[in-house]
Order: structure tokens, then C-alpha cells, then sequence
């Protein structure tokens, strides 16, 4: 009897815990315990990385940025992303060249093919994530060809209301605003946060140790969050051009490209290379970290030239016809070939720029100064978009000149000097036969009655290649090429897709493309460990 009893009172013990179970768990799966992936860095490969993480389920992601407000230098992209753009003949092989061409031998062909093929799927993804109510918010139809492309396949917004949208920032907010719409016990936000170490058991990455600042008393604390995985997207190093940072540590440009000490950048103060160094803390390996980027053309400030950060002046601005002059009047370059060397045009022009003393370029810069002219039309302005020309002509980057004498007076050069330059330009026009530059894409003609939009350029720090060692899976590597578990990565901070040079509109692919392995990869990782 006693035996009896003792069994019906386990099958009422039984049977109240399975209805307890199916009234809490509908889908009377079992439950399991949520992961946690934590992202360090809030441009575009973190905020990519983070949002893919979530999409993949059942995983809590942390993101973390030691700035006050997120987006990095991802805010500041202004020429767009490429894609393979059918429309305009391009085709995969041709991608893959261009690319390759640019990285001059050094880049992995591997990451090169994966990031071309899966470029289109990458804009169909930030199209689909930018939806709201099923209708999306994000329109990439603006297509340019720019510096050393084959086809035209940079993807930019157009204006609204009269009103440029730059690229960088609209993909930041489209998917600032879809991570910040999930559940908060899904994503989580720290920022003011420096992540200062790599919290790691038997050789994986389990999280981090960050020193958070008190915005208001300025206090810092120590914390550590452990985690199933751990995404480094803080970016690369161009942005502490110095010898040393404020701690008083060497610079990595110091240290690896010296020749670049105390070049202006492009870039903000924040990319300062922190998660290269917390990669190498744990055994990661790296790759061309000497390959650093110097574009040809940031905006030179009237009121201060020689300020050590620079607006970049778009690489559209010459795919749609801006051309570029020395100080004396002559073109000297293919506006449109590889970065490095319409980079290194300009350093050999630098002799020009005070050879005519009374040209804005004697007035306003200092002497051994690189720089040169760029000049467009209003066909090339009306093509790249007034409004954001506007905004540009707003901070002092360009003025302008009623027809070709007026220009003439601007540059201190002779009329018909001028003139013919622009006529030996012109003759190739339509015609996609190199001239003496080797320039064979002429976008439109330069003569003619017109405004001239003119503004000073000069080169800066922009971009760099290097970084950690990765596979295709966006795995970390340590130094003998095994993978470090729970580590991933994506965008600048690691290297081996641009090699010698970059092209334009792949680094934000870049971000997108690897971004999504990255949080992909980690969820998984994280759900089975």
C-alpha cells in the first residue's frame, strides 16, 4: 500500500511539472540557456556583427564603444559601397581584378573572392534590415565609377528634400536603430567603456576586462563581462598620427610606418589601433601593418591648412568630372587611377605650388606644402549633387568662378594657357582613348560657358590595410595560423583584403561582408560552448 501511495505521488509530481513546462515554454521545446557574444566597436562591422548575431537567435549581444556615441569613423564614409552592378556591364571577374590590381600582390585572393561574391547579398541585407512596417528606409541607387574601378559600382544615397544623405552615416543609423529595437534583454549598449583586456580560459576568449568612465564625475572603474565569444570592430590605427598617444606608449604608425609621423588624417582621435593590441595580448597574429593609406585628396581649410585632421574630399567628386591642377594651371594625373599613385602625383608637384605668387595657392598655403587644385563644373557638381557640394562650399572647401578668364585669375595662370588645357581634355571625351595621363574615363567636357567650383587638396592619412590575421570564417589567427577560439574580427582592425592599397567603396563592403561572418560565426560558436 505504502509502496502504492509513493507512486502515485511521483506521477502527480510529474505530471505538475510537465503542464508547469508547457504553460512556460508554448512550443514545448526545451529550454535553453541563453549565450552572450560581445562586440567591440560600434562602426559599421560592429554594428553588422552585432545585428547578425542577434538574427542568428537565443543570443544576448553586448556592444561595447569607449566613445559616448557610436558610429567611428564608418560616420565620416562618404564615397559609398561597392556591389556588382550588372547595369553598368560589370561582372564578378572584373571586381575580383580591380581589387586585386589595387592590393598589388599582397592581398589573400581568398578574402578578396568572398568579399565580391558576397557583395550584392550584402546590400540586399542593409535593404532588408533598414525596413520599417515591410517598407525599407535605405536607398543605395546612386552608382559612381570611381578611382581605380573598371565599371561604376560605388553605391551612395541620393539627396532628400534638397538635402545630401551621406552614406557612412544613413548605414549607421539604419542599423543603430534596428539594434536598438530589440529586446533589451537581447542587446545591450556600454559605452564610455575601454576594453583593456581579453579575458581568456584554456586558450579561448571567454570576454573582457573594460575600464568604464563616469561622464559626469569623470570616474573610472574596472569590469570584467565574460562572455561565450568576443567580435573586435574597433577600427585601425590611422587616427593617432603622433609619435606617442597620451599615455606616453608609441604610436603604431610610429612603429610600423614612420615615414607618415605628423601627416594629417582623416580620421578621428578614437582609432587609435586598441584591438590590434588586445589581439596581439593574446597570442594573434598580423599582416601588413606597414601598408597605410594616404588618399590624395582631404579638403585644405582656408582659414587653417596645416590642421592635423581634414574632411575627406570624396573620390566621386572626381568620378563625376573634377579634375585636378598644379600650381600652374596643368593637369598631371588620371583623376581616376589608383589612390597611391594620384597620391604620389601630387607629392611631385609640390614644387609648383608657388610658382605663381599671386595664385590662391601662394596666398593661402605654406611653402613644400603638397597640394593641388581640384576644379569642377557644374555638370560635374550637378552629377555628384549640389547639395552636398553645398555643404562642403558651407566650411570654406570651395569657391567659385564665373567662366574660364575668372578661373584663370584665381590660379594667377595665362587664359588661353588654361583654355587649351581644357580643350586638350575635352578632344577625349566619348572617345575612352587614354590621353597623356593614361586617363581613358572623361566624364564630361571642361570648356564651355560655366561655373567653376574650385578647392584646394592635399594627402592624408586615410586607411590601414593592415591588422589582425583572419580566416575566412572571420576566426582570429594566432601567430602559427591555428585558430584562437572565441575570437572573431571584421573590418579595419584586421588586415589581408586591401593588401598595398584600397579601393574606394570597399571598405564599408568590407565592414558588411565580414561583419556578417563574424556575428554569424560567433553565435554559433557561442551556442555550442
Amino acid at each position: 500500500m505504502k509502496l502504492l501511495t509513493n507512486f502515485l505521488l511521483i506521477f502527480v509530481i510529474y505530471y505538475l511539472y510537465n503542464r508547469f513546462i508547457s504553460s512556460s515554454n508554448p512550443t514545448n521545446m526545451p529550454n535553453i540557456e541563453q549565450k552572450s557574444v560581445i562586440v567591440v566597436g560600434s562602426g559599421l562591422a560592429g554594428l553588422t556583427a552585432a545585428v547578425e548575431a542577434h538574427n542568428q537567435g537565443n543570443t544576448k549581444i553586448i556592444l561595447i564603444d569607449k566613445e559616448k556615441n557610436i558610429g567611428g569613423n564608418s560616420m565620416k564614409a562618404t564615397s559609398g559601397i561597392n556591389a556588382i552592378e550588372p547595369l553598368n556591364k560589370d561582372s564578378r571577374e572584373a571586381f575580383i581584378q580591380d581589387t586585386l590590381k589595387s592590393g598589388a600582390g599582397i592581398s589573400r585572393e581568398d578574402l578578396v573572392t568572398k568579399l565580391v561574391d558576397e557583395s550584392r547579398p550584402a546590400l540586399d541585407w542593409l535593404i532588408k534590415e533598414s525596413q520599417v512596417d515591410g517598407v525599407p528606409s535605405l536607398d543605395l541607387s546612386v552608382v559612381s565609377r570611381c578611382g581605380g574601378h573598371s565599371h561604376g559600382r560605388t553605391h551612395r544615397c541620393p539627396a532628400q528634400n534638397g538635402r545630401p544623405v551621406p552614406v557612412g552615416w544613413k548605414l549607421i543609423d539604419t542599423l543603430k536603430k534596428r539594434f536598438t529595437s530589440f529586446d533589451d534583454s537581447e542587446a545591450q549598449i556600454i559605452t564610455n567603456s575601454r576594453v583593456i583586456n581579453l579575458l581568456t580560459e584554456n586558450n579561448a576568449v571567454v570576454g573582457v576586462e573594460i575600464v568604464k568612465k563616469d561622464p559626469e564625475t569623470e570616474q573610472e572603474l574596472k569590469e570584467t563581462i565574460k562572455a561565450n565569444a568576443v567580435i573586435l570592430a574597433s577600427g585601425g590605427f590611422a587616427g593617432q598620427t603622433g609619435k606617442q598617444l597620451p599615455d606616453g606608449q608609441n604610436t603604431l604608425l610610429s612603429e610600423f610606418a614612420p615615414q607618415l609621423v605628423d601627416t594629417a588624417t582623416t580620421n578621428g582621435p578614437w582609432a587609435a589601433g586598441e584591438g590590434v593590441r588586445l589581439g596581439l595580448a593574446v597570442g594573434a597574429g598580423m599582416r601588413d601593418m606597414d601598408q597605410v593609406q594616404v588618399h590624395p585628396t582631404g579638403f585644405v581649410d582656408l582659414g587653417n591648412p596645416t590642421a592635423p585632421t581634414k574632411f575627406l574630399a570624396p573620390e566621386a567628386l572626381r568620378a563625376y568630372g573634377g579634375v585636378l591642377l598644379n600650381g600652374e594651371g596643368k593637369r598631371f594625373t588620371d583623376e581616376l587611377t589608383l589612390r597611391d599613385q594620384v597620391t604620389a602625383a601630387i607629392y611631385r608637384q609640390s614644387g609648383t605650388v608657388h610658382s605663381r605668387p599671386n595664385s590662391l595657392m601662394s596666398k593661402k598655403l605654406p611653402e613644400k606644402y603638397a597640394s593641388a587644385y581640384m576644379v569642377l563644373t557644374d555638370e560635374a557638381v550637378e552629377g555628384f549633387g549640389k547639395s552636398t557640394l553645398g555643404f562642403y562650399a558651407s566650411k570654406g572647401f570651395f569657391s567659385q568662378a564665373e567662366g574660364l578668364e575668372n578661373l584663370a585669375k584665381v590660379l594667377d595662370v595665362d587664359t588661353k594657357q588654361l583654355e587649351q588645357e581644357f580643350k586638350n581634355y575635352d578632344a577625349h571625351v566619348g572617345q575612352e582613348k587614354p590621353d597623356s595621363t593614361g586617363k581613358t574615363f572623361f566624364p564630361g567636357p571642361l570648356s564651355g560657358p560655366t561655373t567653376y567650383w574650385i578647392g584646394l587638396i592635399t594627402p592624408v592619412v586615410h586607411y590601414t590595410m593592415g591588422g589582425l590575421n583572419m580566416n575566412l570564417d572571420a576566426s582570429i589567427l594566432a601567430e602559427d595560423n591555428t585558430v584562437i577560439p572565441g575570437l572573431y574580427g571584421a573590418g579595419e582592425v584586421t588586415g589581408g583584403v586591401h593588401g598595398h592599397n584600397r579601393l574606394a567603396g570597399n571598405s564599408l563592403l568590407e565592414c558588411v561582408v565580414f561583419g556578417r561572418t563574424a556575428g554569424r560565426n560567433a553565435a554559433l560558436f557561442a551556442r555550442k560552448n
